[in-house]
């Protein structure tokens, strides 16, 4: 089962960016997907194209690298962050 983003937050560049972190921490430190790869590539490439609007407190933390290899593999997460990744992974395992 996935998660369903909202469509909000599919619309909301800034959001893109918070779903491309607590997506990556839980994929990459936890070992969870919480969305399909699919999602995660739009997520991504959302991003990525709106990358100079987003006014985010955690942008710089992600390098331009990190989206155009599609990856969030060693980006330093914050407790919010991975605080999030675990409340949406507890809610998952619930239903």
């Amino acid at each position: 089962m996935n998660f369903k983003i909202s469509e909000q937050d599919w619309n909301s560049p800034n959001s893109m960016l918070s779903w491309y972190l607590i997506t990556s921490y839980a994929y990459y430190v936890i070992g969870e997907s919480i969305i399909t790869d699919l999602e995660f590539d739009d997520i991504v490439k959302r991003v990525k194209e709106n990358w100079d609007l987003i006014e985010h407190p955690h942008k710089h933390l992600i390098k331009l690298s990190h989206l155009e290899a599609n990856t969030g593999y060693d980006i330093k997460f914050p407790k919010i962050v991975k605080h999030n990744a675990y409340l949406i992974l507890r809610g998952k395992n619930e239903d």
